[in-house]
């Protein structure tokens, strides 16, 4: 499932990406899915906000390997955006 997804080339909001974050919830650690939806209560930029979108997109679908490691990414993405 080594899906390239290039976040620029549409841009997505913090509703959809909100409601992704719901939608994959039940997949993800609590601990991370808390500290998405309080990063989402911050201004961010979009190509942060993109990346997020990607990152939960098929969420749901994938190994738990590959889950692990967009789960490493997501938590770089909080860290380095201050929730």
């Amino acid at each position: 499932m080594n899906e390239t997804v290039d976040p620029s080339t549409v841009d997505h909001s913090l509703k959809d990406v909100s409601r992704s974050l719901e939608r994959q919830s039940q997949y993800m650690p609590a601990h991370l899915y808390f500290q998405l939806e309080e990063l989402l209560n911050w201004s961010l930029d979009q190509e942060v906000v993109n990346q997020l979108y990607a990152l939960l997109k098929k969420y749901d679908v994938l190994t738990d390997i590959e889950r692990e490691e967009r789960n490493v990414s997501i938590q770089l993405l909080i860290d380095e955006n201050g929730a």
